[in-house]
């Protein structure tokens, strides 16, 4: 009894870190100084969250492919897109330059430091999540030809069970 209170106690202790580390998360819109997402982030939104970088094809065509429906989806399911840029270094001078150039209708940021990674646990590109009350609700890595109507579905899904 007393290991499996300990374990308990770890468990929640880690839980309370990782919220505290994914509010504090420092991102650095296009325009603008760098803030935490807690600042970004409103309690009860729900959101999808999309890691990309300058240099990965399958991260640009998912983030085009979301963009080309993302009117529809939002008139269906009240949601806020973000799209965290990975690139580091003098990578993150090409990103608002990839915004521009795709059109894209969505908010983009950098994660310079790669807080909001680290505190959501992103290892793959691209790497999509539904974030709810700042909790991951669902996640996909990857992308291929489709697969952003199976993210909408899991929007859909997110936004009934409210």
């Amino acid at each position: 009894m007393k290991y499996f209170l300990i374990a308990l106690f770890a468990l929640t202790a880690r839980l309370a870190t990782a919220q505290d580390s994914l509010l504090q998360a420092r991102l650095k819109p296009l325009r603008g100084a760098i803030a935490p997402f807690s600042s970004f982030a409103k309690k009860d939104s729900l959101f999808l969250v999309c890691f990309w970088a300058s240099t990965s094809d399958e991260s640009m065509n998912e983030l085009n492919a979301i963009n080309a429906n993302l009117e529809k989806w939002k008139s269906a399911v009240p949601f806020r897109m973000l799209g965290i840029s990975e690139d580091e270094g003098k990578m993150v001078n090409r990103v608002r330059g990839i915004y521009n150039m795709n059109s894209w209708t969505f908010e983009v940021f950098t994660d310079i430091y790669g807080d909001l990674r680290r505190a959501l646990y992103s290892n793959n590109l691209p790497q999509s999540m539904i974030l709810f009350k700042n909790k991951i609700i669902y996640q996909q890595s990857g992308w291929t030809a489709g697969s952003e109507n199976y993210l909408f579905q899991k929007l859909q899904a997110a936004h009934a069970g409210r």
